[in-house]
């Protein structure tokens, strides 16, 4: 889609997405094959390890192709939580919190993530310095609560403009931008629920973790393109949407001339210019002909 409605005006806001697309696709592949192919080590190649495949997946973790498969999905969680904080920051565009405020505060929580990814990505590896602190569970809890903020955030703000549209335009015109599967995949609702069926067991050491060790990482990609896919069609959210719907409704607002005078002339015919406002602003100018003893307007 993105290809195929390609122009040089649009380029500024779909260069990007277009560029995050391939991004993601490349670093999904690479986390589905590196995985794939660590699993076959596992379970085929490296059977008769002591303990089994799952001792050598506990023993093993920082061989380079695991190594290879975390990388990709730590970018891949950079990237995704990237574009929930952008899309954080284009729900408060009409509000009265300034706008550097909204960015800053998405930047601060984005470059914590990143230096906790970081962190975790050298303890395991081979020859991690941090022994100590388990930066794999700090990591990962911060990012199921940056993306559960960010869903209550966006949902919340979709809540407050569905109200507001509902009163100038009425409910049958605001489903797209405001309803129930606008709200879902504007806020990646899809990948903070997988993240906490598998957040939640893991922290309490449960057994059950491992059904969802795998897919979070594969729902991040399809909710971050999802959203693409909603701001490229011309369906998702955007900082003009809320001023281009309102200023829709006022240029389309129908001119009542009500309560109009009448004038009468004893003379002969009699010519004048009223000038009305109407509700909706715009002042209406009724040109008004008169003869003698006869009213009438045009």
């Amino acid at each position: 889609m993105l290809i195929r409605g390609f122009k040089k005006s649009r380029l500024s806001r779909d260069g990007p997405l277009l560029g995050y697309v391939v991004l993601t696709f490349i670093l999904s592949t690479i986390l589905i094959g590196t995985g794939m192919q660590f699993t076959m080590q596992a379970f085929v190649n490296d059977r008769n390890f002591p303990g089994g495949p799952s001792a050598y997946e506990v023993v093993e973790f920082s061989i380079p192709i695991d190594a290879t498969a975390n990388d990709a999905l730590v970018i891949s969680t950079y990237l995704s939580d990237a574009l929930l904080m952008w899309r954080c920051t284009v729900m408060f565009k009409n509000s009265s919190i300034p706008e550097w405020i909204t960015i800053s505060i998405a930047l601060l929580f984005w470059f914590t993530e990143f230096i906790l990814g970081v962190l975790f990505l050298v303890q395991i590896s081979a020859n991690s310095i941090f022994g100590v602190a388990n930066f794999t569970l700090g990591f990962w809890c911060f990012s199921l609560t940056l993306n559960v903020l960010a869903t209550i955030v966006i949902v919340g703000r979709l809540f407050i403009y569905r109200r507001r549209l509902a009163n100038v335009l009425g409910s049958g015109y605001i489903t797209q931008y405001t309803g129930v599967m606008a709200m879902v995949v504007e806020s990646e609702l899809l990948y903070t629920a997988f993240m906490i069926l598998y957040i939640v067991p893991f922290v309490l050491n449960n057994p059950i973790e491992n059904v969802f060790v795998q897919p979070p990482s594969l729902i991040q990609a399809i909710a971050a393109l999802m959203i693409v896919y909603r701001v490229a069609s011309g369906k998702g959210w955007t900082k003009d949407t809320y001023a281009q719907m309102t200023t829709t409704r006022a240029q389309g607002s129908t001119i009542q001339l009500s309560n109009l005078s009448t004038l009468r002339a004893t003379g002969s015919t009699t010519f004048a210019d009223e000038v009305k406002s109407t509700g909706t602003g715009i002042q209406v100018t009724q040109e008004v002909y008169m003869t003698k003893e006869s009213t009438g307007s045009v």
